[in-house]
């Protein structure tokens, strides 16, 4: 039976792994799950509850950008290495970062050029370090760590990217790379709610972390309760919030916090009593599409953006949310519950042609035939 390898650093299996896992048992592959034994957002050792998966032991850290990060990464693309040469797989899967898979993984390819390789892109690194500041100072070693993934893109069998902002960027070629977006499973009826036309109801869903921009959310929020009543429902948990949560109460709204939701009807009863969701990220972050806007997709609901590419472009063509911008207050505040959830329609009608789960495994299926078959 022929085998597929699937490798992932940090544990991104059920974000991403599992799709192409399914897609290749289908296909008649044997499939092994390749993963390290730390996590990269807990910084804590862990247990893959993969079945068969194989855990490669590496370098606990405590910061992301640090000298310990560097070696653990380094070293999980070499034992990685190491693996695949005592076992031959058929096809190769890894998501990148971290840039030394790609740097590892090449050597690999040199040495055994039957077997397929596919780089599965999830974000860039480093170009999405949230400081402009450090960006600039540590320019030249930023450019030696993008450029273990750059100098090695085209030993790869076929690119995927998470966004076409990441296929732009990195001059992928169009007969060998795609955009496969990220996905999710869809829930029953996203768009049947009761939304309130006395009071303004927005929700911000993910981490919170030092990449939220919390001080476009608190203007949002300052100029939106100047018009009506606001509630602000927080899911999510991170470093940052209790600021969130102290600055957007200022701002005088109502804030309702909730940490972290795991339970999917949990959520949709919260974001289905919703008009908007909130997508506003820091403008240093390299990114096309958050696993954010696919949350609040996933859910019925339109957002408020500041992402560029593929989500401004969804905004702009599809008319799923608004722009943030100077009159984006008023016109929120404007909509009546009806417009709104002729809204949540079109959002819906866009989740299942991009992000459903059984769209997006159809499209790996179909990458999967071009280069192994």
């Amino acid at each position: 039976m022929k085998t597929a390898f699937l490798i992932s650093c940090s544990d991104h299996y059920d974000h991403r792994m599992h799709l192409w896992d399914t897609c290749l048992q289908q296909m008649g592959y044997q499939t092994r799950y390749i993963t390290g034994d730390f996590d990269h957002t807990k910084k804590a050792k862990f247990t893959c509850n993969v079945p068969g998966a194989v855990q490669l032991p590496v370098l606990p850290y405590r910061k992301n950008l640090s000298v310990s990060r560097i070696l653990s990464h380094r070293m999980f693309a070499k034992k990685a290495r190491r693996y695949l040469q005592e076992h031959h797989p058929d096809v190769v899967i890894a998501l990148l970062p971290p840039n030394f898979l790609a740097h590892y993984l090449a050597k690999y390819k040199k040495q055994h050029p039957k077997t397929k390789l596919i780089f599965d892109i999830f974000d860039l690194w480093p170009e999405s370090f949230p400081s402009n500041k450090l960006k600039k100072l540590l320019s030249p070693i930023f450019r030696i760590w993008s450029g273990l993934r750059d100098r090695n893109l085209h030993m790869a069998d076929f690119v995927t990217t998470e966004c076409d902002l990441f296929r732009s960027k990195l001059r992928l070629p169009e007969d060998t790379s795609a955009t496969v977006y990220l996905s999710a499973k869809p829930v029953q009826s996203p768009t049947q709610c009761t939304l309130a036309e006395d009071r303004l109801e927005l929700c911000y869903l993910g981490a919170i972390n030092n990449i939220i921009n919390i001080d476009a959310i608190c203007d949002l929020l300052k100029q939106a309760v100047a018009i009506k009543p606001v509630t602000l429902h927080i899911i999510g948990k991170g470093e940052q919030e209790e600021a969130f949560v102290r600055r957007a109460r200022e701002t005088g709204a109502h804030v309702q916090f909730y940490g972290a939701v795991y339970d999917s009807d949990q959520k949709q009863q919260i974001l289905g009593r919703c008009h908007f969701g909130l997508n506003l990220m820091r403008s240093s972050v390299c990114v096309g599409l958050t696993m954010k806007s696919v949350d609040y997709f996933r859910f019925g609901l339109p957002i408020i953006n500041n992402i560029p590419a593929d989500t401004a472009a969804f905004i702009r063509d599809r008319q799923v949310g608004f722009p943030l911008d100077d009159s984006c207050a008023q016109r929120i505040a404007a909509l009546t519950p009806d417009e709104c959830l002729a809204m949540r329609q079109r959002v819906a009608d866009l989740f299942c042609q991009f992000f459903d789960q059984n769209t997006v495994a159809a499209q790996m299926t179909q990458i999967l035939e071009q280069i192994i078959l």
